[in-house]
């Protein structure tokens, strides 16, 4: 492993004795109110002196984030794999905002590979050149599908089936197996997502011929023609599968499946902890930390609205350290 590595994966070893176990969420799902809470994360290294609201605080943080892997990684855009779903989640904002004329801006997210400004613009004024070749051809087609049909369904699915297909690409393109992995098993589990959501919706084949995304570990055809015979039949053929377990976790319920899902890709992160070698432990510490942000995130929230903990505990995933 070059020694640029090596320091960058001894650097992230170093700061992950600040990562959030599931004691310290646990800490922080049992606080009384939002200032003991930020109390808790300022503990761990979150800047909550600065902050005005928590969406600032975890903003900060990703920011932080990226800057340190940017020193630590000469070129890091062998980490846009996580944040195409960015892009492709202000493409959809901006297409919807175009035909509604509502204004997108406080749904657009930063953190893309392309900025948030560029997308709207591009679409508002049927620039489609304008974006990276990715994001090109998709944009025309859920604005014209959007505009034809009125189906914001639709639109969706054009959009997400895009994204799917280009973290599978992405995947299959690097030489990364956590980052194959990754890849993989995220497009797996989203049409198995897609499949037991549209079997109890009763859709049919044309549905999930338009909506599943092509992996290694799932033949689609036979994922869309179980799923539309409904979710009995769905479940059966799942059974048959290298997901089957994920048939029992949905079971019961589509919230015990997702976090399911989450905690399967931590485990596989979790495994590169002490890969000396590759670029992994950088790729596992970045997701790591994601899902760190993502249930710091839902903590805050439920404290924000004073939800039952409960509910909430049931959500939390499985952390890193």
């Amino acid at each position: 492993m070059p020694e640029m590595y090596t320091y960058a994966v001894a650097r992230l070893h170093a700061s992950e004795n600040n990562m959030l176990s599931n004691l310290d969420l646990e800490r922080l799902l049992a606080a009384n109110d939002m200032r003991e809470a930020m109390a808790i994360l300022s503990e761990k290294g979150y800047d909550t002196m600065n902050a005005q609201s928590a969406d600032a605080v975890l903003e900060n943080e990703r920011k932080r984030l990226w800057e340190l892997i940017g020193e630590l990684v000469d070129d890091i855009s062998v980490f846009d794999i996580f944040l195409y779903e960015n892009d492709f989640h202000n493409l959809k904002a901006a297409v919807k905002s175009v035909v509604t004329k509502d204004d997108c801006g406080n749904i657009l997210v930063p953190y893309g590979t392309v900025p948030a400004e560029t997308i709207v613009k591009a679409v508002e004024n049927r620039e489609f050149g304008e974006l990276p070749k990715f994001l090109r051809d998709v944009a025309e087609k859920a604005l014209m599908a959007l505009l034809e049909t009125g189906d914001g369904g639709l639109c969706d699915i054009i959009i997400d089936k895009a994204y799917l297909e280009m973290l599978l690409g992405c995947g299959e393109k690097s030489d990364i197996g956590l980052i194959k992995d990754y890849a993989e098993t995220t497009v797996a589990l989203c049409d198995i997502k897609i499949a037991a959501r549209g079997s109890r919706l009763g859709k049919n084949a044309e549905f999930f011929r338009r909506s599943l995304a092509e992996c290694k570990t799932l033949n689609i055809e036979e994922v869309g023609k179980a799923a539309s015979n409904g979710f009995e039949d769905f479940m059966e053929y799942l059974k048959g599968t290298d997901y089957r377990e994920a048939a029992d976790v949905l079971a019961k319920s589509y919230t015990a499946f997702e976090k399911w899902c989450d905690d399967r890709i931590m485990q596989e992160a979790k495994k590169e902890k002490n890969n000396q070698f590759t670029l992994a432990p950088i790729f596992a510490h970045i997701l790591a930390k994601e899902s760190e942000f993502k249930m710091v995130g839902l903590v805050l929230t439920a404290k924000q609205n004073k939800l039952n903990g409960d509910v909430i505990r049931e959500r939390l995933r499985e952390l890193y350290v």
